[in-house]
């Protein structure tokens, strides 16, 4: 990571921190006051929207205590990293939004079904209005961290201090009805918040879900992914694309088709290339694994059944006794073909005219996975 990048994480850091710190600092005194005030003005959509503002507190201390895990560095415990403290932060705030949904929602059916006889009081009234400016103010606030650091925690931390911006209004019209002489429009106003509570819990809820069972993003995405790696000079096919969030970001892994006769080194040179254009044209990239393999070549019985190098080398070995001493042999590449294994065998010193024959012949006998061992040496370039 360069250095700019560490104080744009470090700065990110610090911003979702102070939103987490706000929430907390305005939500404990604003839920006691909703609550207190319902009870004592007999405002159950007041004592509702209260507990929507516990939830909020709730939600806060969850988004500080993942902000302590998220932005650690890979360890050997988490070696992709802590993003998902995010997702599962975001989990837990649906989660509770969804239980109060459900508590409010119960409740107010039964003072539905039985009126309070008397309605609430001003206070009531005068609350709601100032919880309404308060929490909108909040949201704008936290969404506009949420904007600046791409977390998806903030943004569903932001709507749920709009969300309880919005009951506050939808408290305050039951309220406003009850007073004005429909005692059950209280117990409504307590139900519809309820309601509204369950969509941003599912709203939220559903993509955490889809994050931690690792559910593929788009296929636009992919689709990007795949047109940057085949503009890199030299990769000829680009398939098994895989891709996952983790906290808002993606992590890819892909295959990629390459020259055959590619050295090692330029086969390494060339997916540090496409891994950089990747990250480069899509943003939303982290990191992405590539895997590269001979076009042509990858899933023949050669790549995945052929002895492996120690044997092969024994059986040039075999085939060259005689023929050149065993310090001649400089170096023995081995080319994995679906025909066959192909050992290029480099030599230090000239051999018997007839030596490539005569190792054809003893090839012949051996009967291993090698199919052909070519002789070079100086004067044969």
């Amino acid at each position: 990571m360069t250095a700019p990048q560490a104080q744009t994480d470090a700065q990110a850091l610090r911003d979702k921190r102070r939103a987490g710190w706000a929430g907390v600092l305005l939500n404990a005194p604003l839920a006691a006051a909703k609550i207190i005030a319902g009870i004592v003005a007999q405002s159950q959509a007041l004592v509702a929207d209260g507990v929507h503002s516990l939830s909020d507190l709730a939600s806060d201390a969850t988004v500080i205590w993942a902000l302590r895990h998220s932005h650690r560095p890979p360890d050997t415990e988490h070696p992709f990293g802590h993003g998902r403290f995010e997702t599962l932060a975001t989990l837990a705030i649906a989660a509770m939004l969804a239980l109060a949904s459900a508590g409010i929602l119960i409740d107010a059916g039964a003072r539905l079904l039985d009126p309070p006889d008397v309605a609430p009081g001003v206070l009531a009234l005068c609350v709601a209005a100032v919880a309404i400016a308060l929490k909108e103010g909040l949201y704008l606030y936290t969404s506009a961290v949420a904007k600046r650091t791409g977390s998806t925690m903030m943004a569903a931390n932001a709507w749920h201090h709009r969300s309880d911006a919005i009951t506050s209004v939808v408290a305050l019209s039951g309220i406003g009805a009850a007073m004005l002489g429909a005692p059950w429009a209280d117990a409504l106003g307590a139900g519809i918040i309820a309601l509204m509570l369950a969509r941003v819990a599912f709203g939220y809820g559903r993509p955490a879900i889809r994050e931690l069972v690792d559910t593929a993003p788009s296929g636009e995405i992919g689709d990007r992914i795949i047109a940057a790696l085949m503009a890199t000079p030299g990769i000829r096919d680009a398939h098994d694309l895989r891709l996952r969030y983790m906290g808002g970001s993606i992590q890819a892994d892909v295959h990629i088709a390459l020259d055959p006769a590619m050295t090692l080194s330029e086969a390494h040179r060339l997916s540090e290339a496409a891994r950089a254009r990747v990250l480069a044209r899509v943003p939303d990239m982290a990191e992405i694994i590539i895997h590269p393999e001979p076009f042509g070549h990858a899933d023949g019985p050669a790549a995945h059944d052929a002895a492996l190098r120690p044997e092969l080398a024994r059986v040039v070995r075999d085939c060259l006794e005689g023929i050149v001493t065993p310090d001649a042999i400089r170096q023995l590449s081995l080319d994995y073909r679906d025909e066959g294994v192909i050992a290029l065998v480099e030599l230090c010193q000239e051999p018997a005219c007839d030596a490539q024959n005569l190792v054809a012949l003893r090839l012949q006998r051996a009967r291993s996975d090698l199919s052909e061992i070519r002789l070079l040496w100086a004067s044969s370039r």
